[in-house]
């Protein structure tokens, strides 16, 4: 056999080798209460689920404006990196959960609906009672990017003694109100009498839930990361947050500014040291 076929051969294998040991991506759906319609999501389950007997810890992935249950899969490298970092070691075999409550949810109860709700009380419920996941708190995190590092911090920061840790990816947590060019001006979330309205943008941003989460016990360990180049101004946002948070937490939270704008290449250059962040901390905080 020559070298050329050879070298075929061994990518062949690889590939097969890959392949068996893949994770499975799964659409699931629950007919929602809060919102009113069905809702879907997508599901990662590691490699050797089916067989376990023993439940997994769960990370929650969400989206950011404009996007679906599928962009954390399709755009985000998300099975990939899951499967690369358990398998490497640098990470547990984790059952990822990646929602969606609609393009401009803001995973928050806002002026028009009520998706922390359809969260908190419909989904995680309805995840822990289908799917082999270990139902406390030392086993349950969250992370987002975009508008979904705004839900992933606020719902972290109102709900510390659910989540063990949270990675917060270019989070659009504009303080004290977004930019012209965010798309949170144009969600009926935070519009009121046919336009954004800055009073509700505040009271639902992450500033005002610091109060409340400093007055608990509870720490959820952070991970915040945006690019350096980001358009929206989300670097110096990430900063901000960081700087409050380390009065708080100074020995559980963690600023990366990494080289990129507020785009996928972005996102998916963030995500494995996240996601290896928020695995350790749960693990050492149990």
């Amino acid at each position: 056999m020559n070298t050329r076929k050879r070298m075929l051969l061994a990518a062949a294998l690889a590939s097969a080798a890959a392949a068996a040991q893949a994770g499975e991506l799964v659409i699931d759906k629950y007919t929602s209460a809060a919102l009113g319609r069905d809702i879907s999501f997508t599901v990662y389950l590691p490699d050797g689920y089916k067989e376990a007997t023993a439940r997994y810890p769960v990370t929650y992935l969400l989206h950011g404006a404009g996007g679906d249950e599928l962009e954390w899969a399709r755009k985000g490298g998300a099975v990939e990196t899951l499967d690369g970092l358990s398998k490497r070691g640098l990470m547990r075999a984790t059952v990822a959960v990646m929602p969606t409550f609609g393009p401009a949810s803001w995973w928050t109860d806002g002026a028009s609906e009520k998706a922390e709700t359809a969260m908190m009380k419909e989904l995680i419920p309805y995840v822990e009672s289908r799917y082999k996941v270990a139902t406390e708190r030392s086993n349950r995190s969250i992370g987002g990017l975009s508008m979904g590092g705004y839900g992933a911090l606020n719902l972290s920061l109102k709900y510390p003694d659910r989540f063990c840790a949270a990675a917060v990816i270019s989070p659009a947590i504009y303080d004290p109100l977004p930019p012209e060019t965010s798309a949170a001006r144009r969600t009926p979330q935070f519009v009121r009498d046919g336009k954004f309205d800055p009073e509700t943008w505040k009271s639902l941003n992450y500033a005002a839930r610091l109060d409340g989460y400093k007055q608990g016990s509870a720490r959820v360990p952070m991970w915040i990361v945006s690019g350096d180049h980001d358009f929206l101004g989300i670097a110096q946002m990430s900063a901000q947050l960081y700087w409050r948070m380390y009065q708080v937490q100074p020995k559980q939270v963690e600023l990366r500014v990494i080289d990129g704008d507020h785009e996928w290449m972005t996102f998916r250059d963030a995500l494995p040291a996240a996601l290896q962040y928020v695995d350790a901390q749960c693990v050492r905080n149990k």
